[in-house]
């Protein structure tokens, strides 16, 4: 049965699958008779995970995410304001319902979204209403473990499937048998202490530990939010190496708080993998006593679906091999919304086994809280690195940052991601780009030349007629400024923020731009990094020239020019970009627009002469078409005869 074509002239139905997840949404969609087609994360969506002060324990902020908020009733906090959590949801789901139309031109007729098992009542009817609102009606919820089942197995497969998932706010370890299109959910085991937020917080906490030991309770408070974002994505990278399975024996974290130098504090493999042994048995312990409840072995399952980022850490998979009496499979990122988009194709119509009945998922509640602790696990062990082995600072391993860059851009090719791929391999370009410049302008500087002789001038001639004197100021350009100095950190963030401008996305480079020169305040380079900043903002706001991008255009200068009103280059394009947007309002014959942008021009700069001349002839045009009745603009209406 195929789902009936729509009337002619009426928008197509389109199904939509949605992995709500932690730290984002993935989508993919379908037109009627249709291959499924992903919709690409917009850079910014968000905001994701969130940074707020902590109640207990040793880390003073904690980083719950935007999922976890639904139906809480609790708010988040934008730009400093508290908003509420479901409303930002809408927002973000219209915006996924509104490309998908845009791309298909059609409509979605059926969405499913996938949601941890332990999503409560209030959570799941929030994110209904949510989807309402955002237009995406009807919309049917499933597990997580049920939409990887489904986006796994075909029509024609039947077996058992255990789904091991760990992701960022914890686990879900879920038993599902399918048979030839019709799936039943067996049960379910899941908790939030396990996962990449406990993980992050343990790696940050081992760190504040020594922080405090070193100087003093006071020197963790106080301390902005963007900051501390960028230490739990640095902690985060930093466990994400040490579980790779040819990664570091340790990894360094610096820890730039802006309050004295920076403390550098190293984790070593053996110590992460003490940590997570503890979170992975609990895990395994669950697991075995779910199969326990179903009267099932590990040898009855057919299939062991390793689901979520957790599980590629070699800690985590080289343990949970064992619950899986057939194939281990590591689940694409996909995987969630593939299955509910599967689902949503058959609630449709459009797949052999149609319908609601074909899934069979009894109500699940919640584990019981006394059920999600985990009371004996060691904390995370970390060693403050001595001055003798920071040698006055910490030589990275420069060939494995880069290997592993590369590694990941291959990924996310094989995962069909070219454009991020891209992206992450530009960013290493630019890094080795800013590195090989610095080498250059090093090798370039006297080295033997005492500083009384270097600042003497030469007896050469001076400058002939027409050129400028070295001491002259050069006139201001478009290009971007001598690349400033900049910390380790600091070039990975700007590299990524000119990788977005290279495959013009203009307004998250300079969003990503923001975040990096926010993350380097407190550090020694957050003043070049203004510098670089501001050359994100020009580069974007002169890469297009059209009209309808000149309002984007002239707000990004201005940001630029607020932050620096000193920077002369910023006002010589600012009158630049307003003046070239008056020609090409000129060229459009929208003369009014054209002379109110070209007074803005001269404001910023009153000697340019070809903004100058361009009013003048449009005043002069228009003092000639009221002296002769404005004849030629209503000859130019009338049709050929």
């Amino acid at each position: 049965m195929t789902q009936a074509g729509p009337a002619r002239g009426a928008p197509v139905p389109v199904s939509l699958g949605i992995d709500f997840g932690a730290t984002g949404i993935r989508a993919l969609y379908a037109p009627p008779d249709g291959p499924g087609r992903r919709l690409d994360a917009e850079w910014g969506d968000g905001p994701w995970l969130l940074c707020e002060q902590a109640e207990t324990g040793e880390l003073p902020v904690t980083f719950p995410s935007l999922k976890s908020r639904v139906g809480s009733g609790r708010p988040v906090h934008l730009g400093g304001k508290p908003v509420d959590a479901d409303r930002v949801v809408v927002r973000l789901l219209r915006s996924v319902r509104e490309r998908v139309e845009a791309a298909t031109r059609g409509r979605v007729a059926q969405t499913v979204i996938s949601v941890p098992a332990r999503f409560g009542s209030a959570q799941r009817a929030a994110l209904r209403d949510a989807a309402r609102e955002a237009g995406l009606d009807p919309t049917r919820l499933v597990s997580d473990s049920m939409a990887a089942v489904i986006g796994h197995m075909t029509e024609r497969d039947s077996g058992t499937c255990l789904v091991y998932g760990m992701g960022y706010e914890g686990f879900e370890i879920g038993l599902v048998r399918s048979v030839r299109g019709h799936f039943r959910s067996l049960g379910y085991e899941g908790g939030a202490t396990s996962g990449g937020r406990a993980f992050d917080t343990a790696t940050l906490s081992s760190a504040v530990r020594l922080l405090r030991r070193h100087r003093g309770a006071g020197s963790v408070h106080g301390i902005d939010a963007a900051v501390w974002q960028g230490l739990r994505a640095r902690g985060q990278e930093a466990r994400e190496a040490l579980g790779a399975p040819d990664g570091p024996e340790a990894a360094v974290l610096d820890l730039e708080l802006g309050a004295g130098p920076a403390l550098w504090v190293r984790i070593a493999r053996p110590d992460l993998d003490a940590f997570l042994e503890g979170h992975v048995r609990r895990t395994l312990d669950r697991a075995r006593a779910l199969l326990d409840q179903s009267g099932m072995t590990p040898a009855d399952v057919d299939t062991l679906l390793l689901v979520g980022g957790n599980t590629r850490m070699e800690q985590v998979r080289s343990r949970v091999t064992a619950l899986g009496g057939g194939r281990c499979v590591q689940a694409p990122p996909e995987l969630l919304a593939l299955g509910a988009l599967k689902h949503a194709v058959r609630l449709a119509g459009g797949a052999a086994s149609s319908g609601p009945a074909a899934l069979e998922e009894g109500p699940l509640e919640p584990a019981a809280t006394a059920h999600d602790t985990l009371s004996d696990a060691p904390p995370l062990t970390a060693t403050l690195v001595g001055a003798e082995e920071q040698g006055g600072g910490i030589s990275r391993d420069w060939s494995r940052d880069v290997s592993r860059d590369v590694e990941g851009a291959r990924r996310l090719v094989r995962e069909g991601r070219e454009a991020e791929a891209a992206a992450v391999l530009r960013g290493v370009i630019a890094e080795a780009q800013a590195l090989l410049d610095g080498l250059e302008r090093r090798g370039a500087e006297p080295r033997s030349l005492p500083p009384a002789e270097a600042a003497a001038p030469g007896p050469g001639p001076g400058p002939g007629p027409g050129q400028r004197s070295s001491s002259s100021p050069p006139p201001p350009t478009a290009g971007p400024t001598p690349a400033p100095v900049l910390d380790y950190t600091s070039r990975r963030q700007i590299a990524r923020a000119r990788a977005l401008l290279s495959l013009g996305r203009y307004d998250h480079a300079v969003q990503a731009s923001h975040i990096a020169w926010q993350d380097a305040a407190t550090r020694p380079a957050g003043a070049d990094m203004l510098d670089a900043m501001i050359d994100v903002h020009c580069a974007a706001a002169m890469a297009d020239m059209s009209p309808e991008h000149f309002a984007d255009a002239e707000q990004w200068l201005n940001c630029a020019y607020n932050h620096d009103p000193t920077n002369v280059r910023v006002r010589g394009l600012l009158a630049e970009r307003t003046f070239r947007h008056a020609v090409e309002l000129d060229r459009r014959g929208e003369r009014d627009e054209a002379i109110e942008a070209l007074g803005k021009c001269l404001t910023w700069d009153p000697e340019h002469a070809e903004a100058d001349a361009l009013l003048r002839r449009l005043n002069r045009d228009g003092r000639n078409r009221r002296g002769r009745g404005d004849v030629l603009g209503q000859r130019s209406l009338e049709p050929p005869p």
